[in-house]
């Protein structure tokens, strides 16, 4: 079976007699900006580790790595993607092999409805709903298992996203919905803190949510942590003929995969916020897995293990799905909801785009 491989350590990936090989080399890998050579960080330690090519579903590298344009042209033979991130462990970009799934009549629609206002909103507010939803799953999960004052700002938190929600059928324009996201998250990241505030936890402060660079600890993991739903969710993208840069919540722009943008906002409370709650209470990440640089906090290199660990095997959990009859995995669920996007595109009508909504 196929699965993603996460590169942490410096080297050379290279191609040896069809199947990958990766050439370790000593050392740690060096701030970009520090670095005007290029070269690996290191000499060549002469150890090497095969990846069975047909094992690979892709690739993630967050160490320092050499390729080759022989290497790519491999990768994309097997229709393997391949993510890249920096030293601070910020997603930089993705190699993505050229489409092999394409449907013009996809295309067509996918375009459609997004120049069409009425096709786009109606679009953008099931997303905006679906995510709002699964942000307040995870908030009542918790709500019930807290007291006192951290109860009532969890409490206080829930009853601002459900009123934000009530308007979403009178939101007639897409910023007007990207504001009820806003500030449904302003409020969900809120009660975070209250949370938190217990056992492990209590080693970490969070006020709001800071992006560039991320202000505290807490901030770090959300940034790596949506960094990480974005990459799964175009490589489950790429899996479908959608294309990954017409969307309908944000804006199609240059140099970024907004559709990917839209359906990982379901997705985040459900894999990101939920991972970090479980690493930060259970006391796997501390604050001694972060470092501050360039005025921001960063989590460590140990620590991007420790949570691109939990995440892989958290893509692998299953839930049953109710209406499959079968369990599926959260990386799975992605899929069928591109599945269901592509549904709702070729016919609306008879097939309406709802986003997922956490049942279990």
């Amino acid at each position: 079976m196929k699965r993603p491989y996460y590169i942490f350590s410096c080297g050379r990936l290279r191609r040896r007699q069809n199947t990958l090989f990766f050439e370790k080399a000593a050392g740690e890998r060096i701030p970009d900006d520090q670095d005007e050579t290029g070269e690996p960080s290191g000499a060549p330690t002469g150890e090497r580790i095969p990846f069975p090519v047909e094992q690979v579903e892709s690739l993630y590298f967050f160490g320092e790595v050499d390729l080759n344009s022989k290497l790519l042209t491999f990768l994309a033979r097997h229709d393997i993607p391949a993510h890249f991130y920096d030293y601070y462990g910020n997603y930089t970009g993705t190699y993505i092999p050229r489409d092999y799934l394409h449907s013009g009549r996809l295309r067509i629609e996918q375009v459609l409805h997004y120049v069409r206002p009425k096709r786009r909103r109606y679009l953008a507010r099931a997303i905006v709903e679906a995510a709002t939803y699964n942000l307040l799953r995870v908030l009542r999960y918790y709500v019930n298992r807290l007291e006192g004052e951290r109860r009532e700002a969890v409490a206080e938190a829930i009853t601002t996203i459900e009123q934000e929600r009530t308007q979403l059928r009178s939101a007639e324009k897409i910023p007007e919905l990207m504001g009820i996201e806003g500030r449904s998250r302003e409020a969900y990241y809120s009660a975070w803190l209250s949370i938190l505030a217990d056992g492990p936890g209590e080693a970490f402060v969070f006020e709001k949510r800071e992006r560039r660079p991320p202000s505290n600890e807490i901030n770090a993991l959300i940034s790596f942590g949506n960094s990480l739903c974005y990459t799964t969710t175009i490589r489950q993208i790429h899996r479908t003929a959608l294309d990954p840069t017409i969307s309908y919540l944000h804006e199609p722009g240059a140099r970024r995969f907004s559709l990917a943008l839209d359906l990982s906002e379901i997705f985040k409370p459900i894999l990101v916020d939920r991972a970090i709650f479980r690493l930060v209470k259970t006391g796997e990440i501390t604050p001694r897995h972060f470092e501050e640089r360039l005025g921001g906090v960063y989590l460590k290199e140990e620590g991007r293990r420790i949570f691109v660990r939990h995440w892989d095997e958290r893509l692998r959990q299953t839930v049953y799905h109710r209406r499959l009859e079968r369990h599926v995995s959260y990386e799975r669920l992605i899929r069928l909801e591109c599945y269901k996007l592509i549904r709702h595109l070729l016919d609306p009508k008879n097939e309406p785009y709802r986003g997922l909504h956490m049942w279990w």
